[in-house]
């Protein structure tokens, strides 16, 4: 699968090149934002995390995450999309951006996200 995952990671880094959007892939030139990774894991253990890509464009925070199945897109229990499941966040693109984001929102001074997964 992480060969599938990579050429994924690859057609998202065109996207957004042809887009214009520059993004750091795992990690961040911003140091509070790199600072938040290193306790963001999606385990939910307080180890490093590594959103495939993250940056800040105008003044809000993109974070994307990518699965190369679409049926790893989301996952939600009665409509609430899950973020402190260990099983799951690692798991679904959309509960893993939302974690990242969530995590690096409570360690930063950014407040204005977009999520892209």
């Amino acid at each position: 699968m992480a060969r599938v995952e990579g050429s994924t990671d690859l057609w998202v880094d065109h996207l957004l090149n042809d887009s214009k959007i520059d993004l750091d892939y795992q990690s961040s030139h911003i140091k509070s934002i790199d600072d938040a990774l290193h306790t963001a894991s999606k385990k939910l253990n307080g180890k490093s995390g590594y959103p495939e890509y993250v940056g800040v464009v105008k003044d809000y925070l993109l974070v994307i995450e990518d699965k190369a199945d679409i049926s790893n897109h989301v996952y939600t229990d009665h409509d609430v999309i899950t973020t402190d499941d260990p099983m799951v966040v690692p798991k679904y693109a959309l509960n893993g951006a939302l974690h990242y984001a969530r995590h690096i929102l409570e360690r930063t001074s950014y407040k204005k996200l977009s999520k892209i997964s």
